[in-house]
């Protein structure tokens, strides 16, 4: 389609809508429809002891997991965000509610995070000396069967940051055939993990897994909360967008966040105290598990004899988008460059993200939205996205909504929700 055709010029020339102004009006777009909830019973290969009730204290061994998604969008290209560390999918909110409006969009928590089974011990019910299933490539599994069974035969876009860039890195050189594209956000990568935030969560695995080894975790994690409103905030450019509002989707499951009610109405009171919002230390030891066993080795090339459980990133051949926050002081922008030479693809776009930290996509949602859609829109296709995309931000003409209408009828696109 050539930019002669009949109704560019009319579609791009209308007058202003004086009445409109120049404010941007995201209701031009359809809507991405409403937002559903779900659960993926997944059989896991190895066992982790789970909680049969919350602050109950009693456990049960299970490979019974569930993972925890979200789903917005009904049409377009299928897009699945993994989050980052210490967070959930709540991370991702913001830009899915957005890029739902143009893709099929799934969002996960992964495994021992956010909503999802929180398995103690994973994987060492006979050796506990052990703790190697929480290897970033281990994460695939539930990842390719729930994909699988959700959207069976169907490729996506794979978008992630921080810890889920890892195991997007991992899914990819092993499904490569599975995507359209990847997408990273300040990748966790190479030689550049572990960071020393995470180090010392980690470094708390080594209290032993007993009565009197709980007490010692609980006595060195008494202040956690604080600690991990701090690390969250340094993630960021502008730790203003962290208030204690939005904090609460984040420290969740680790800390108690209603706090205008204790919900256990334990008879300590129904106010919720300093001392009454709990902090949840199963969720912390899994959490310290996890942190304790990723090292550079499992994120750096494969290599058969030097490195045998490296990435094989050269299987990589789907085009990706690498960004990152301009101002990340955890891990440097420069890495960005290296994934130009390491992938098994030329098509790598590398973006920066202006006034933003290594949680990008917390510091600029709406830049980081378009970005993506940009790079979507190049992969997939004009004609292929739900919508026309004319932008989040900036000052507008006012005469937007006629220009939308104009395009879709060129392009073809119902703008309809398929509910």
């Amino acid at each position: 389609m050539s930019n002669s055709t009949p109704g560019f010029y009319d579609a791009l020339s209308h007058a202003p809508v004086r009445s409109a102004g120049n404010d941007v009006d995201l209701s031009i777009y359809r809507t991405g429809g409403e937002v559903s909830y779900g659960v993926y019973n997944y059989a896991a290969p190895y066992e982790g002891l789970l909680e049969q009730q919350r602050h109950s204290g009693k456990t049960e061994w299970s490979n019974q997991f569930e993972i925890v998604y979200t789903r917005q969008g009904d049409k377009g290209p299928l897009v699945l965000f993994i989050h980052g560390v210490p967070c959930n999918r709540a991370q991702w909110e913001e830009v899915q509610r957005y890029l739902s409006r143009f893709c099929e969009t799934i969002a996960i928590d992964m495994l021992g995070m956010g909503e999802s089974s929180q398995p103690r011990m994973y994987g060492r019910k006979d050796n506990p000396a052990e703790n190697n299933c929480w290897h970033w490539v281990n994460d695939t599994d539930y990842i390719e069967k729930l994909m699988q069974q959700i959207y069976p035969g169907r490729k996506f876009i794979l978008i992630a940051d921080d810890w889920g860039s890892g195991i997007a890195s991992c899914y990819a050189a092993m499904h490569n055939d599975r995507l359209l594209a990847l997408v990273q956000f300040d990748a966790i990568t190479f030689d550049g993990y572990p960071v020393n935030e995470i180090q010392a969560i980690g470094r708390a695995s080594q209290i032993p897994n007993t009565p009197e080894g709980d007490q010692i975790f609980a006595n060195a994690f008494g202040a956690f909360d604080q600690t991990l409103v701090q690390i969250l905030k340094t993630m960021v450019h502008n730790p203003a967008v962290y208030n204690q509002y939005k904090l609460r989707l984040l420290l969740f499951p680790y800390v108690d966040v209603d706090y205008e009610r204790n919900g256990l109405e334990d008879g300590v009171t129904n106010v919720a105290k300093s001392t009454t919002l709990r902090l949840n230390l199963h969720n912390m030891r899994v959490l310290a598990d996890r942190a304790a066993v990723l090292s550079p080795a499992l994120l750096l090339p494969y290599h058969k004899d030097k490195n045998p459980n490296g990435v094989e990133y050269e299987k990589i051949t789907v085009p990706c988008l690498i960004a990152w926050g301009q101002y990340d002081n955890m891990m440097p922008a420069a890495q960005t460059q290296r994934f130009a030479y390491v992938l098994g693809t030329d098509d790598v776009q590398v973006h920066y993200i202006p006034n933003a930290g290594h949680f990008a996509h917390t510091d600029q949602p709406m830049y980081v939205s378009e970005t993506i859609i940009n790079f979507i829109r190049r992969v997939v296709g004009r004609k292929n996205l739900a919508d026309i995309n004319l932008g989040n931000e900036g000052i507008w003409k006012g005469d937007e909504r006629l220009v939308i209408e104009d395009l879709r009828k060129i392009y073809g696109i119902d703008s309809k929700s398929q509910c």
